[in-house]
């Protein structure tokens, strides 16, 4: 927004106090120029100097109404509140809300703030920067109210997710607040931020899911039917927790639970995470082997196995995102924690050794180089193809697969 002289600016803000005052009569009336001539004590030759269309002197209204004040170093304020309160958590989020409140339930700003989201528009690029700097603001406060003990998300809840959620909760009160004087209140403000932060963030250091803390709904476990297939729920309840937890946070007993499954049974079909794995991506290994068999009978040659079996792998990759994610976990770390689901996963899931034989006829008919064994370049070609579906999870698993294609398969021909 091109700066206003003074006597520009004090024409905007006459047409905003209007605005703001009486709503109802910009609907029967419009906004006039020379009711805002009136208010600003000037002249309508004035006013038109300054704009040269009545439109023009809009589009600086509207962006006028954009300019709400927002607080600033965030960080030091928390950081001093919190010093006052001791260290308290609900005293220091109290102290806050009480310090904020009179300025966000001010009925002039709040009135502001809604003529601004009707006249900006969904794709005001304005509104969504005075956005950012409010989610910033929450992240910052949040930083310097959990610092030094430190706090973390609750999956699926992120640091994006939970300031877009507080913002909303501000929002919110701040309109119901317009309703009436009783209708909300510091306290109130102050209990639901802190009943928010007490669901989402976690201070324990275990890595909890926001399961964790508002429970299941529905029947207990112990009353309800067992599965008719107790290992595909199983599975399916895996599925999951690694995708809510991750690899080192499921806990086979809690897979059992949720699964309805006894947890002594549980252990029996599946001893470990790994072998759980394994149950879930077995058939998906065992059918990139067999395609990889049948390019050959066609008589594809060794550079279009590899490419279709890249394709195929980063599918996988797509598809199986939550058991990929923990393959490649419990293979990185998991070398001395479970020996006995490791060898399972390198037998059974052995994705490098399905095109090993691939390469080596590619080097014996000179496509391939022999710089090294066909078992480390097909480990290579996976280890690379696998990273940069994890990487780049946004892209689609044919682009995924055409960039390792292009970057390895080329570098690979014999020149």
């Amino acid at each position: 927004m091109n700066e206003l002289d003074a006597t520009a600016t004090h024409f905007v803000e006459a047409a905003v106090t209007l605005l703001v005052a009486d709503p109802r009569r910009i609907l029967e009336r419009g906004v006039r120029v020379e009711d805002v001539v009136h208010a600003s004590d000037s002249s309508t030759a004035t006013f038109f100097r300054k704009f040269s269309t009545k439109a023009d002197f809009l589009d600086k209204v509207v962006e006028h109404l954009s300019r709400t004040p927002l607080p600033t170093d965030v960080h030091e304020t928390v950081r001093t509140k919190a010093t006052d309160s001791g260290a308290s958590i609900r005293a220091t989020v109290s102290a806050l809300v009480a310090l904020y409140f009179p300025a966000l339930v001010d009925r002039n700003r709040v009135t502001e703030s809604l003529l601004d989201h009707v006249f900006s528009g969904p794709s005001s690029l304005t509104l969504a920067s005075a956005y950012r700097v409010r989610d910033e603001a929450v992240l910052d406060a949040f930083e310097a109210l959990f610092d030094p003990d430190g706090g973390a998300f609750r999956r699926p809840f992120t640091a994006r997710s939970f300031a877009v959620t507080v913002n909303a909760i501000i929002d919110g009160f701040r309109i119901r607040s317009q309703v009436g004087d009783k209708s909300v209140s510091a306290d109130v403000l102050s209990d639901a931020v802190l009943a928010f932060l007490g669901a989402v963030v976690d201070t324990s250091g275990q890595h909890q899911h926001l399961d964790d803390v508002v429970g299941e709904v529905g029947v207990p476990v112990e009353d309800r039917p067992l599965p008719r297939d107790p290992r595909a729920a199983i599975v399916t309840a895996a599925r999951d927790e690694f995708g809510k937890r991750g690899y080192f946070m499921t806990r086979m007993d809690d897979v059992a639970d949720i699964a309805g499954v006894p947890r002594a049974a549980c252990r029996t079909l599946f001893p470990t995470k790994p072998s759980v794995i394994v149950a879930a991506l077995q058939s998906r290994v065992d059918r990139l082997r067999e395609s990889v068999a049948d390019d050959q009978l066609l008589g594809l040659d060794e550079l279009t196995i590899l490419r279709h079996h890249m394709l195929r792998c980063a599918q996988l990759a797509a598809d199986e995102l939550e058991f990929m994610d923990a393959l490649l976990v419990a293979v990185a770390h998991d070398t001395y924690g479970e020996p006995e689901g490791l060898i399972s996963i390198k037998e059974k899931l052995n994705l490098p050794a399905i095109i090993a034989p691939v390469i080596a006829r590619g080097q014996d008919s000179g496509i391939f180089r022999k710089s090294s064994s066909p078992v480390d370049l097909a480990a290579g070609i996976t280890n690379t193809l696998l990273m940069r579906c994890f990487t780049r999870r946004q892209n689609s698993p044919q682009d995924n697969a055409n960039f390792v294609a292009e970057l390895l398969l080329d570098g690979l021909g014999v020149h």
